[in-house]
């Protein structure tokens, strides 16, 4: 199959909650990671096109870090046994100004440090 990302994925096991519009913060567990967005596993089947809020929380030299409540939008999802897989795109560019805290967590995938 050929790579259709633009943006390479890191891998990166992490804690994520993902609260779609007017509903719940749901369970997951993120898999993969870019500046364009995230891979994860749900607990709870989400909607493709449903505007969802994303945080993450990550462990770094020790520490557990929680990023900013990110917006984001479901670009595809995929059932694989009792959870729910899901690709979610970033709805803002991340940058050091506006999500100074997911873009350490963007750093600390690519360089591991």
């Amino acid at each position: 199959m050929d790579e259709k990302r633009k943006i390479k994925r890191r891998h990166l096991l992490a804690e994520v909650k993902i609260k779609p519009e007017g509903g719940v913060w749901i369970e997951a567990t993120l898999m993969n990671i870019n500046s364009g967005g995230i891979g994860l596993y749900a607990m709870k089947p989400l909607e493709k096109k449903d505007k969802v809020a994303i945080r993450i929380t990550y462990i770094e030299r020790s520490e557990l870090k929680t990023v900013e409540e990110i917006p984001g939008v479901v670009r595809w999802v995929q059932p694989i046994g009792k959870h729910h897989a899901a690709g979610i795109m970033f709805i803002e560019k991340v940058t050091k100004r506006n999500f100074p805290v997911l873009s350490r967590c963007l750093d600390y995938a690519r360089t591991g440090e």
